[in-house]
């Protein structure tokens, strides 16, 4: 990428979900890039768009009153991010504040902005911010969750941003069994033999030590399914109720050797509920946030969490 903040502007902030002081709450501060200053009122559609379907998504609707959500208008001189020919695009390079660019390591979905430059605007605007988000104006697929979770506006936009948010915010793992894709690629057969650091992926199936073995009942076998042929993704179908948690193998990017907690997660595919694993990270990150609440017998404590969340 070789754009510069000189291709844009950072307008202005408004904050569009209040839930309480910034120095008292957990502060998601999105930002857009590729939005041309005649597009900025589409950024503030497409934020609000991102805010309602977070809290309609469990866990967040019972945490909403921990979470503030702040929106950062930026203008770019041009519309969309560089969209490189080497991963099938058609070659663009696009004049933007973040330098939003796809093909990133080879992979046309890995979409980027540059980091530093994006948590610098995020934390002269919110000094209390605890996520940065960067929704990139372009229909193309892609999106990224290091430092800043990065989103485009392909079909599915904010579920994309849901996954990438896991990353990001709550240091989640990918827990598809695959990095360019299943056949398409060397390499990603068995899973090195190390731990896993993040919590919703892990070598270790033994029920008496693995790191969710807590959700796991009694009668759920350990793994939960394993597969036959290392040298693809496993094409069985889930064999127990969906919200079992078990040790499913296929995992952290590869065909064996690494396990997620539940069949289905949306850290493994778009459009399913966060697996349990990933609900409890959830909860752990944001609810020390909600606000104190006085009883009727004037005890104060938390409020307290939603049944259907771990």
């Amino acid at each position: 990428m070789t754009m510069t903040t000189s291709d844009g502007t950072v307008v202005g902030t408004t904050k569009i979900v209040d839930n309480g002081p910034a120095t008292q709450r957990w502060n998601l501060v999105i930002m857009g890039d590729g939005y041309t200053s005649t597009r900025l009122g589409q950024f503030a559609a497409d934020a609000k768009s991102f805010a309602d379907t977070l809290f309609a998504t469990p866990p967040f609707g019972s945490l909403s009153r921990a979470i503030n959500v702040y929106r950062v208008d930026v203008s770019s001189t041009d519309s969309g991010a560089d969209d490189p020919t080497a991963c099938g695009g058609p070659g663009t390079t696009a004049r933007t504040y973040f330098d939003a660019a796809f093909c990133t390591n080879g992979a046309r979905r890995l979409l980027v902005v540059d980091n530093t430059t994006a948590l610098t605007v995020a934390g002269s605007q919110v000094p209390q911010w605890s996520m940065a988000m960067v929704i990139v104006n372009s229909t193309v697929y892609g999106g990224s969750g290091g430092s800043v979770a990065v989103f485009s506006l392909a079909a599915g936009a904010n579920e994309i941003a849901l996954h990438e948010m896991g990353h990001t915010a709550f240091g989640l793992a990918d827990e598809y069994e695959y990095y360019l894709g299943c056949g398409a690629e060397t390499g990603h057969n068995r899973h090195p033999a190390g731990e896993p650091a993040e919590p919703n992926v892990t070598v270790d199936a033994d029920r008496a030590t693995n790191k969710w073995r807590d959700l796991v009942a009694p009668g759920t076998a350990m793994p939960t399914t394993t597969n036959a042929d290392c040298t693809t993704c496993d094409p069985q179908a889930n064999p127990v109720p969906a919200a079992t948690v078990g040790a499913f193998e296929g995992a952290h990017y590869y065909h064996c050797g690494a396990y997620r907690p539940q069949f289905a997660c949306r850290m493994r595919a778009l459009n399913n509920p966060y697996c349990a694993v990933c609900s409890r990270r959830i909860r752990q990150t944001i609810q020390p946030y909600l606000p104190a609440v006085v009883t009727r017998a004037s005890s104060v404590g938390r409020l307290p969490g939603h049944p259907d969340v771990f």
